[in-house]
């Protein structure tokens, strides 16, 4: 599933609160990925991978392929590299105020 597209709950009741339950579900479901594969998606960071010389930072993507289980262990990008969960050392968000 992707965190930017979710689905719409046409069940809700009065004129936006199915779009505020659509959006709080879906915050809360990227929240439990992020903390299940400790990760932060569309945010900042700095990681180290297992056999790479050099950290990255960058924006973290969520890659979702085509054909695997819910179950199996995601797979991102950052920079243009994909790597699987598995391949993470370290990675540490980095802060608003550097951002800027």
């Amino acid at each position: 599933m992707s965190f930017d597209q979710g689905e719409f709950n046409f069940e809700a009741k009065g004129s936006e609160a199915g779009y505020r339950r659509w959006r709080e579900e879906l915050d809360e479901k990227k929240r439990a990925f992020e903390s299940r594969w400790g990760v932060a998606l569309g945010k900042r960071v700095t990681v180290s991978l297992k056999d790479h010389a050099k950290p990255l930072s960058g924006l973290l993507e969520w890659i979702q392929v085509p054909g695997t289980s819910s179950g199996s262990p995601p797979r991102f990008r950052l920079r243009g590299l994909e790597f699987g969960v598995e391949e993470i050392e370290s990675l540490v968000q980095e802060s608003e105020a550097a951002i800027d």
